[in-house]
């Protein structure tokens, strides 16, 4: 069992259970070792009218009880034998063997002694006439003691047993809830931290859970602010040397268009490498600025795009780029209308870089496929309101070799490239699919990458859909 809450719960629960078994056999079963229980005896009528006519068999003799014994079902004169003065049974009966040392011990000085024949607690009577006539009878008061324990779980112990195990499972239920959902917000806010969102607290979910457990808490999230503020630190301080590096750059960029003027052939093929690395360093401080940063102070999703238009526009924008590289572009469209809500032009962007990857990576003569699918909102029958939401998958599919499936997470990681495009000719340096996750997220979407059956890389985006009405 790998649940911490199934391990306490079970593991509680059967302590319980083992405490309150022990309990009744403490207290209940044995007692039924003892003869000397009256509890253990039955038939107390019984009892009573045996002692009743060895009273009799006192001022009558012994045939008065032997008539009487005759006279008994055989159920209770198998549990009643008498020896008179001879030493013979009153009905003729051999004496059980068990039962001789009982018989051994009645006389004149012992006139009534307890014992247990075949394990069932049993009295002797010495009874003793006038004339010097006697009788010793020895009556079988009681059941075995395995008799008796198996009545009682019959009888007793079920009820008992099951009321002490829902009971008990109760109050462990609650208990193993109470020690194991402190564990468990801390899993959620570890899970949430693990996936960028630093601005979780847990502490508020573990108050009232003990001082240990909210100092822990406390650290946690002591911990999480830290790392927040430092990631902050960290995105501003890159932003604002890109920024730092944009004058430099552009006076650069002055200074080698001013060479390229005074038309000096020689330094041409160097004044060529000096603007591919400007360019270069210009592209890199371009997206470093657009990197969407997460946060609190994400701004609202104030426009509306129809994206079935939106990929129409980007395929068209993108055809002349894809057959001067010989590849086609197959676009399949959704039926219906799928808007939805954005903020400028960041969507767009998004879209339009995961297009051109597509179009980068595929060989020539290969092909980039891009699907639409919408997904209406389900409504319940009663009361037509929405229980999930509708959305729409857009599809990216290229024709290359693929991303190994190592690293199939890792390509969304700012400045990451797989082993096959790293090299500075390939172009791009690792921000695009970076960029399009933190702005898929910013929508209220999700996007992922697999390679595709056929061969390629497909990037499938899931973004939450606006009513038609809207």
């Amino acid at each position: 069992m790998r649940s911490l809450f199934g391990r306490i719960f079970f593991g509680a629960w059967l302590t319980a259970v083992i405490m309150v078994l022990a309990a009744v056999y403490i207290t209940h079963i044995r007692e039924f070792g003892d003869p000397a229980q009256q509890d253990r005896w039955e038939g107390v009528e019984l009892f009573r009218e045996v002692t009743h006519n060895l009273r009799i068999t006192r001022r009558h003799g012994t045939e008065h009880f032997g008539h009487w014994l005759g006279q008994q079902p055989k159920e209770i004169q198998q549990r009643i034998y008498a020896i008179d003065a001879f030493g013979q049974e009153v009905l003729q009966r051999p004496i059980p063997r068990n039962m001789a040392p009982l018989f051994a011990s009645l006389n004149y000085r012992n006139r009534e002694t307890h014992g247990l024949v075949d394990k069932k607690p049993s009295i002797g009577f010495f009874v003793q006439r006038r004339g010097g006539e006697t009788l010793r009878v020895v009556f079988m008061a009681g059941k075995s003691k395995e008799e008796l324990v198996l009545r009682f779980i019959l009888r007793s112990f079920w009820p008992i047993l099951v009321l002490a195990t829902l009971a008990s499972g109760l109050a462990c239920y609650l208990l193993a809830r109470y020690l194991s959902k402190p564990l468990d917000n801390l899993r959620v806010a570890t899970r949430r931290v693990a996936a960028g969102d630093l601005s979780y607290r847990v502490t508020p979910s573990l108050h009232g859970h003990g001082r240990e457990l909210g100092e822990l808490a406390a650290d946690f999230d002591l911990m999480t602010a830290q790392l927040q503020e430092s990631m902050a630190e960290q995105r501003r301080l890159i932003k604002d040397v890109s920024h730092e590096l944009r004058s430099p750059l552009a006076r650069l960029q002055v200074a080698l268009a001013i060479a390229r003027q005074k038309n000096i052939q020689a330094l041409d093929p160097e004044l060529d490498k000096i603007g591919k690395a400007a360019d270069y360093l210009e592209d890199i401080i371009a997206d470093i600025l657009s990197l969407p940063v997460s946060g609190d102070n994400q701004r609202p999703l104030d426009d509306v795009v129809e994206i079935n238009s939106l990929l129409a526009a980007l395929c068209d924008e993108l055809k002349d780029e894809a057959q001067q590289k010989q590849v086609s572009i197959n676009l399949r469209l959704d039926d219906t209308e799928l808007l939805v809500a954005t903020r400028g032009s960041s969507l767009t962007a998004a879209l339009e870089n995961i297009l051109r990857n597509a179009i980068k990576y595929s060989p020539s003569g290969g092909q980039a496929t891009v699907t639409v699918t919408g997904i209406p909102a389900k409504t319940t029958a009663q009361t037509g309101n929405a229980t999930e939401p509708g959305h729409c998958q857009i599809q990216v599919s290229d024709s290359g070799n693929g991303v190994p499936e190592s690293e199939l997470d890792a390509i969304f990681r700012p400045f990451y490239r797989t082993d096959e495009a790293r090299s500075r000719e390939s172009g791009g340096f690792g921000l695009g699919l970076a960029i399009a996750q933190r702005t898929v997220a910013q929508h209220q979407g999700n996007i992922e990458a697999c390679n595709a059956e056929q061969g390629g890389l497909k990037v499938k985006i899931t973004l939450p859909t606006l009513d038609s009405g809207f």
